[in-house]
């Protein structure tokens, strides 16, 4: 990470603020939308300071020289494709099946509205 970019964004973050206080004082934003302005100011000043805190953890990190890392475990191919396989098989069925079910003349919309139950139901007499 370069020092000098966190630099530059403090900096965007301070000419941030100083622009939001500057339209707020002239009046051309309103309080109730600065709230938004701030945050993002802030945003900017504190990446900044995570930027440093980073650029200072990395170059301690490369001074002591971690272990090697240890492979990876390897995927299981055999398995992930015998998994996609049959999610897809199920798909194409499950699909197939809507289309049966669905009954000629109807479109997929009228078919959904007549399935769906009315949202209030109400019986006239209880036995």
């Amino acid at each position: 990470m370069n020092a000098r970019l966190s630099r530059q964004m403090t900096l965007l973050g301070i000419c941030a603020m100083a622009f939001y206080g500057i339209m707020l004082g002239t009046g051309v934003f309103s309080a109730d939308i600065m709230p938004q302005f701030v945050i993002s100011a802030v945003i900017f000043l504190s990446s900044g300071k995570i930027m440093r805190k980073a650029a200072r953890c990395m170059v301690r990190d490369e001074e002591e020289k971690p272990e090697p890392r240890q492979k990876r475990k390897e995927a299981d191919w055999p398995w992930l494709t015998c998994l996609l396989n049959w999610t897809a098989a199920f798909m194409i069925i499950g699909l197939m099946t809507i289309f049966l079910i669905k009954p000629i003349g109807v479109s997929f919309t009228d078919a959904l509205h007549i399935t769906t139950a009315p949202d209030q139901f109400f019986a006239h007499a209880v036995p």
